[in-house]
């Protein structure tokens, strides 16, 4: 099967690449060109081989030209928040009319093309601790400029007349610590529901998508129950093996109505895990890869703990507020 993967060198990009390369599939890959995506196309070239175009899914011409005779997209292609709140146009274009620019591409083929679109459990909105674990047949409530980018690039797909199969996604932080969003620390209340999922096992669900019987389908990808945790959980678990150790209570936001809750909650992955098979990995495993790959860092954070807490509890934009109302 001849294979397009948009924006394969991100954290999901590179684990469904990294399977996909194993396989007997026909590979493109189509990304922009930075220092970080040439060095991950380098070492992902050693395990298998890929043709890389670099570019834009906002390049027409070059969208046309990748598209021409592949079976299948996985479309990663796009941009998260911070970018999406901080400058709306550019993520729209990227999210939104980048998605259009794919189909447009693809529908001109005389084989559609299937398009597996990545999306986010964060289309739900904000859920509090209350809310069941959410499924495809729940509503979803874009809160902010991502969500809505991801609910029109959805409606987008599904009414276009290709093949398409929709992933709503869980958090899945990567084991390369840096690359995690740290000022996401403080904007998760600590009694807020988080699905952990391995991002070795989301590589493998996507991949898998391929072969399998999902077309027209939203599944749900996570970790499964034993990944099921509050965030209390989640950031104690990863600051403690890191050597940081538990940050104050009054860090975190603290939610005064469902509104003020974060869009992620746990999920029903039975469907997806059942036609998938590919929860293998667990919380406790995602940790022990942090702890080998973090050792140099963890001796030097136990040096000047004190210091690196100082600093996170002083970044903190409600910790000044909470402690005045404690």
């Amino acid at each position: 099967m001849r294979v397009l993967v948009t924006g394969a060198f991100g954290n999901l990009g590179q684990s469904t690449l990294e399977i996909l390369l194993a396989s007997d599939h026909e590979i493109t890959t189509l990304d922009i060109l930075t220092l970080a995506t040439r060095k991950s196309a380098k070492e992902l070239s050693a395990k298998g081989n890929f043709i890389p175009i670099w570019g834009s899914v906002l390049d027409k011409t070059l969208v046309s030209e990748t598209i021409k005779n592949q079976d299948c997209i996985i479309h990663f292609a796009g941009v998260t928040p911070p970018v999406t709140e901080n400058n709306p146009e550019i993520g729209y274009k990227i999210n939104v009319v980048g998605t259009k620019n794919i189909i447009e591409a693809a529908l001109k083929q005389k084989k559609h093309p299937k398009i597996i679109f990545p999306s986010t459990i964060s289309i739900y909105g904000p859920l509090p601790p209350s809310a069941e674990p959410r499924t495809s047949e729940h509503a979803i409530n874009p809160s902010d400029e991502y969500t809505r980018n991801k609910a029109e690039a959805e409606k987008l797909i599904q009414e276009s007349d290709l093949p398409w199969t929709i992933l709503r996604i869980t958090a899945v932080p990567s084991t390369s610590i840096l690359q995690n969003q740290i000022s996401l620390l403080y904007n998760i209340p600590l009694d807020q529901k988080i699905e952990f999922a391995h991002t070795k096992d989301i590589g493998k669900a996507i991949s898998n998508t391929l072969t399998e019987s999902t077309t027209s389908k939203i599944l749900m990808l996570g970790g499964g129950e034993e990944s099921q945790l509050t965030n209390r959980e989640f950031v104690g678990s990863i600051l403690d093996t890191l050597g940081i150790k538990m940050l104050p209570e009054e860090v975190f936001k603290k939610p005064k109505s469902n509104d003020d809750w974060y869009y992620t909650s746990w999920m029903d992955t039975e469907e997806s895990q059942r036609l998938l098979d590919y929860q293998s990995r667990t919380f406790k495993d995602y940790l022990d890869e942090v702890r080998k790959k973090t050792k140099p860092l963890r001796f030097i954070i136990t040096i000047f703990r004190p210091i690196v807490r100082s600093i996170l509890i002083r970044r903190s934009p409600y910790y000044k507020q909470n402690i005045k109302q404690s």
